[in-house]
């Protein structure tokens, strides 16, 4: 997530010097300058996310030859991919780098927390989406291509990732003051209450973090080692057919061989004068009937 105490680091001393408050005065001036430099950084970043992502989702409201099962998986990707580049990185501008501070109070604070943690969520479960879209195209091309004609199927997984990454986070950020019974985020700040609790974020580490590059290298590894296979067993296959080949054109030059071999044989039988006898009485033969019909 992209909220933190802004004084986690802060260190307080008494006592300070003429020459501590001068030294104090120009790291605030630098403060100043990183701040402008982060504005401008972050304009960018918003202004491309929003954009890229903006022109993924009007792909797909004017072509409707993008609007398929695995395309979904793409769109709900750059719907959150744009919701974090348009509300989530525009108010952190405006109340950390701009401000110094929050300033829109602790209700506000919770949802844009649990809205931006979802967002966060959304798109690294999108993308274990989309690999495990990929595995099953590759691996299991049958069941792939049955799943290609159940749009309901590719809704549900799209509804589930985002289902998945609100309870990661989002009812933690809402009710866990409730559940402690008191609130460590003074005023002018905005971080969720659980933001020193290690035990609950090496929890949740696990799901936010662990768990999706396990699955994410799983798949890609998959597809890797089985398109190495199908390469192996293709270069196998054409190496046998190309020996098949050679021998085949070997027999066959015999066989030509062979056959000029025996037609000079008949050639030569035709060319003999008995031979033409025999034709000539075999054709009489033949025409014959047909020359007694024909006198009746």
């Amino acid at each position: 997530m992209i909220f933190y105490p802004r004084n986690a680091s802060l260190v307080h001393l008494d006592n300070i010097s003429v020459s501590a408050v001068s030294a104090s005065n120009q790291s605030q001036e630098i403060t100043d300058e990183m701040r402008l430099i982060q504005a401008v950084l972050m304009s960018c970043v918003i202004c491309v996310t929003g954009t890229g992502n903006a022109l993924v989702i009007l792909g797909f409201l004017v072509n409707k030859n993008l609007r398929t099962p695995s395309n979904y998986f793409l769109l709900n990707l750059a719907i959150g991919d744009f919701l974090t580049g348009t509300v989530s990185l525009p108010l952190f501008l405006q109340n950390y780098i701009i401000s110094g501070g929050w300033v829109l109070g602790k209700h506000v604070c919770k949802l844009l927390l649990t809205m931006d943690s979802t967002l966060c969520q959304c798109t690294i479960y999108n993308i274990v989406l989309i690999s495990f879209d990929r595995f099953l195209a590759v691996t299991k091309a049958v069941k792939y291509q049955d799943q290609q004609k159940n749009i309901k199927l590719a809704f549900m997984k799209m509804a589930a990732v985002w289902i998945v990454a609100f309870l990661n986070f989002g009812p933690a950020i809402i009710l866990w003051e409730y559940f402690v019974g008191y609130s460590v985020v003074p005023d002018g700040e905005c971080y969720p209450e659980f933001y020193y609790t290690t035990n609950y974020l090496l929890y949740s580490s696990i799901f936010d973090f662990f768990t999706p590059m396990t699955a994410i290298a799983y798949f890609n590894l998959s597809i890797y080692f089985n398109i190495r296979s199908r390469m192996k067993n293709k270069t196998c296959i054409s190496s046998v057919s190309a020996s098949n080949l050679k021998k085949d054109d070997n027999v066959f030059v015999d066989s030509t061989i062979n056959s000029n071999h025996v037609g000079g044989m008949k050639e030569k039988s035709t060319k003999h004068p008995s031979n033409k006898i025999e034709d000539f009485q075999i054709k009489a033969a033949y025409t014959t009937p047909v020359t007694v019909l024909s006198r009746e």
